[in-house]
């Protein structure tokens, strides 16, 4: 920036120059709280962008997991678990609690066996189901939409952690749900999660051959986004 020069002149005296820089550490200043500002108020802005995005969250009524047993190798019967939640968060990491005491035979006095002798519902009331969605293919589907698609899952039960694949359907219901269901079962075997000797007291007491260790389990999970207040 150049100098300002300022000229004074008195009759009969001589002429004097008096030259004053213009400051420039105050412009330097406002500027720095400027960008300051505006820095803070992106920051605050993606912050309240975050939270209104909000989680999904597992729909009950519409969701269900069945899993088949087979005793005597030829009588197959069908059970579920009636107590399902879960979400799956703005980032994809998605979970699936299963309330093992939940457990449906139809047969009372069977649901109190598996409950106390294989699944030990005492120590481990719930199993858990963990995985990572890609949701921007998902969020990108009009509704009706259908992806089919691997994915992997850690599953939680009796205490051990197993890692597996399930080949699953998601389908865009609205704009704001979305189902996930699998497309063939996933195959569970007892011995994977310490359960043979449950399996084992099961079969004793109920006077039967035996009961097939691995079952398949099915499942149809719907999530539906939370509102945002």
């Amino acid at each position: 920036m150049q100098p300002v020069t300022f000229t004074t002149q008195q009759p009969g005296t001589m002429t004097m120059n008096m030259t004053m820089k213009k400051p420039q550490r105050s412009v330097y200043n406002l500027r720095a709280r400027l960008f300051a500002q505006l820095g803070l108020l992106l920051t605050l802005g993606l912050a309240v962008a975050t939270q209104a995005v909000a989680d999904w969250q597992l729909e009950p009524s519409p969701s269900s997991l069945s899993f088949v047993s087979i005793k005597n190798n030829v009588i197959a019967e069908a059970h579920t678990f009636t107590k399902l939640s879960g979400s799956v968060d703005q980032i994809g990491a998605a979970h699936i609690d299963i309330d093992l005491n939940s457990v449906e035979t139809l047969i009372p006095i069977r649901n109190e066996r598996m409950r106390e002798l294989l699944l030990e519902t005492d120590k481990f009331p719930v199993a858990r189901v963990s995985a990572q969605l890609e949701m921007a293919p998902l969020l990108a589907l009009e509704v009706e939409g259908m992806q089919v698609l691997d994915m992997p899952f850690s599953l939680t039960l009796h205490g051990i952690e197993i890692t597996k694949s399930v080949k699953v359907r998601l389908i865009r219901l609205s704009s704001g749900a979305f189902q996930v269901s699998s497309v063939m079962p996933v195959m569970i075997s007892s011995g994977d999660f310490g359960l043979d000797r449950g399996l084992e007291a099961l079969r004793e007491i109920a006077n039967l051959q035996a009961i097939t260790p691995v079952v398949p389990v099915s499942f149809s999970v719907v999530f539906r986004q939370a509102s945002v207040e």
